[in-house]
């Protein structure tokens, strides 16, 4: 697929500036990383903890509630965890697909994002299938946006068309926020369904450029981040887009309670804060690959993905290539 082809390039290039060297001050002794959920195994099992399995999780969700959505790719499901780390499958029934529905009865094709709106609406970045899926509280899966076909057309609900979305937001308006990966476009899809584009390199050259958008995020006052192959930029509301941090693959994107801005570094196992002046500092990882657990430098990731924040400032991370969900307590 194209983001595998993605990957075996970005693991060659040099570009590090989310790096150990950047780090100030050791932190205090009590941050550290665990897993919250998955064995490791890949698999599609719910339950608590260390018994329930993922495969390749992608991008991720959190409610109000503190509960945690994950858009679990290898499974084509949407996973749901608990507050206290219990894992149940919201939608999805396993086999790739693009069946509305309820629950287990929707399908999915390597659904890559996820967002959650204050009504608790989940919605999925539907990547193979070109959709941008929606499901109820109740679990039942609709289609908002996208036929199935390639490109990238804007319109009303079926009328448009995508590349590859990688990712979803969600404003408080209701509006969604699609990394259009493969368009190398930010599209948004409006609470009826209407799609326009509004960043980036079209024929027509809109403002800004990206290049293969992974995932976005809402800031405050309705700003947007997005992460792509290189950098991790912002688009304000009046539509101008800015570089805010050069990276090496930042795979997700989030923001934190505070404002800033959290990227998981996936070529370099690692997680960083990007201050609103572009400074990067690692906050997790070693930069090896591994899966161990503990004081925040010393633990270690593989490919992690996504990134979300919980009101309390804890970071919850899909470290894709172990299969399992981390959490990194800040403080």
């Amino acid at each position: 697929m194209q983001k595998n082809i993605a990957l075996l390039i970005i693991l060659a290039l040099s570009v590090t500036a989310c790096s150990k060297k950047n780090v100030g001050p050791p932190p205090p002794a009590s941050p550290l990383v665990s897993t919250f959920a998955g064995s490791g195994t890949p698999g599609n099992s719910d339950g608590p903890g260390a018994s329930a399995s993922f495969s390749e999780p992608e991008g991720m969700a959190i409610d109000a509630a503190g509960n945690v959505y994950v858009a679990d790719l290898g499974n084509n499901m949407i996973r749901k965890i608990s507050p206290n780390g219990v894992v149940s499958t919201l939608a999805g029934s396993g086999a790739q697909g693009a069946a509305n529905g309820q629950g287990t009865a929707a399908s999915f094709c390597e659904p890559g994002g996820v967002a959650v709106d204050a009504a608790g609406n989940v919605y999925v970045a539907d990547a193979v299938n070109n959709m941008i899926r929606k499901i109820t509280p109740a679990g039942l899966v609709s289609t908002i946006a996208g036929n199935g076909d390639t490109g990238a057309a804007d319109g009303a609900g079926a009328a448009a068309t995508f590349n590859y979305p990688m990712d979803v937001a969600v404003d408080a308006a209701g509006n969604v926020y699609v990394a259009d990966y493969g368009n190398n476009l930010i599209r948004m899809v409006n609470p009826g369904g209407v799609v326009t584009t509004i960043a980036g390199a079209t024929g027509t050259a809109t403002a800004g450029y990206f290049f293969a958008p992974t995932s976005i995020a809402v800031g405050p006052a309705g700003k947007l981040f997005v992460a792509d192959f290189y950098q991790v930029q912002d688009i304000n509301t009046n539509g101008t887009v800015a570089n805010l941090a050069y990276l090496n693959y930042p795979a997700g994107v989030t923001v934190y309670p505070a404002g800033n801005v959290y990227a998981v570094n996936a070529a370099n196992n690692l997680v960083c804060e990007v201050d609103y002046n572009g400074v990067v500092t690692t906050i997790a990882g070693s930069g090896a690959t591994g899966a161990a657990n503990g004081a925040l430098l010393s633990a270690s990731f593989n490919r992690p993905w996504g990134v979300v924040a919980d009101a309390a400032g804890n970071l919850y991370v899909s470290d894709s290539g172990n299969n399992i969900i981390r959490k990194i307590v800040m403080n």
